[in-house]
Formats: C-alpha cells, sequence, structure tokens
C-alpha cells in the first residue's frame, strides 16, 4: 500500500493501524521511544495523518490503553459466558489473561512501561490512571456477572477484591516477566481465581 493511499484510508482503519505500528515502534525500543514522528515513520505515513487521527501523543496512548482493555473485555465476557462455577468461570478468566500476556510478553511490558510513564508525566498520568479505572470497572462487571451466573451473592467487598485481582496479576505478570515460568504463572492465576471465588461466595459457591 503506498503512502498516499495509507493516509486516506477511514478514520477507525487508520487509527487501528497507527495503534498497531505504535506497539512496534515500542515493543522494539521501548516505550520511551514512542513519538507521534515515530509512529508516522513506522507506519509509512505523513506525519500529519498521525496528528489528525489522534491529536497528541497522549491521545495515541489512550488508544494503545484502549485496544488492550478491548482485548482483556473480550477475555472476561468469553469467560462468563462460558457458564460454570465462579471458580471455573474465574479461573477461565485469569488463566486466559495468563495465556494473552504469554503469547505476546512485548505488549505487556510496553503497557506497563506506559503506565510507570504515567510518574513522570502529568497528561500520560491522567492516561494511565483512566485506563486503570477502566480495567477496574471490567473486573467489578466481571464479578458481578458472576454472582448472577452462579445464582449467589457476594459475601465480599467487591470493589476491594477487585483492586486485589489488579494487584494480583501485576505482580504476577511482573515475576513472569524474570523468571519465564509459564507453568507457575499459570498455577498461581489458578490460585488466585480459586481463593477470590471463595473470598468473594464464603466458599457456598465456588
Amino acid at each position: 500500500m503506498t503512502e498516499a493511499r495509507r493516509a486516506h484510508l477511514p478514520v477507525e482503519q487508520r487509527r487501528a493501524q497507527l495503534v498497531a505500528a505504535a506497539m512496534r515502534v515500542m515493543q522494539r525500543e521501548g516505550a520511551w521511544a514512542l513519538t507521534t514522528r515515530a509512529v508516522a515513520k513506522e507506519a509509512g505515513v505523513p506525519l500529519g495523518a498521525v496528528h489528525y487521527a489522534f491529536g497528541s501523543k497522549t491521545e495515541l496512548v489512550r488508544a494503545v490503553f484502549r485496544a488492550d482493555r478491548d482485548r482483556s473485555t473480550a477475555l472476561l465476557r468469553r469467560a462468563v459466558e462460558t457458564g460454570g462455577t465462579p471458580a471455573e468461570i474465574l479461573t477461565r478468566a485469569l488463566v486466559g489473561y495468563v495465556d494473552s500476556v504469554i503469547a505476546d510478553p512485548g505488549a505487556e511490558i510496553v503497557l506497563q512501561e506506559l503506565t510507570m510513564m504515567g510518574g513522570r508525566d502529568d497528561d500520560l498520568r491522567a492516561a494511565a490512571r483512566e485506563s486503570t479505572e477502566q480495567y477496574r470497572g471490567d473486573v467489578l462487571d466481571l464479578l458481578h456477572r458472576v454472582a448472577e451466573a452462579s445464582g449467589g451473592t457476594w459475601c465480599g467487598d467487591v470493589e476491594v477484591l477487585a483492586e486485589s485481582v489488579l494487584g494480583q496479576l501485576f505482580g504476577l505478570s511482573v515475576n513472569w516477566l524474570c523468571t519465564g515460568d509459564d507453568d507457575l504463572f499459570r498455577r498461581s492465576a489458578t490460585d488466585a481465581a480459586r481463593t477470590l471465588a471463595a473470598r468473594l461466595t464464603g466458599g457456598t459457591h465456588a
């Protein structure tokens, strides 16, 4: 595809291609190397096309976070729709996340780097905080859907437990990135899911 044709793609298609280009840049050179100019070069489009699609680097980062959230949301939705006990559904959801990280570790590194960059950049901090809040909302929705599917009610503080899930997954991911132990990563996620189900249901629906 020529540069001219890339620059005139429908907006949503162009944005998706630019997000993919941003991921390639960051996985190759690190999240700190992300600039609109680098993305334009990677995608083979004029710099103006990137600015037209996103307006700023911060908006591009938001789009990267949003693409990952869409993927995670689909995993959670499939976990619930397949059915089963709370422990089975939560295990399917958490292990599904683990498998997605193992399949594409570069993406996980990039997302963690982008989040860390928020500590030094006010605009990126807002984007990272917004992304974390959206992930938390997705986990809360998952827990409520599991409760509805099992006909039970939660015994624990769901918001606190949702926060615990996010913290555990982040910690497990960091540990896996350091050790590369796939089996431990999956077993840890399975144990976390069973513990979560027991805490939520008081052990009666797990």
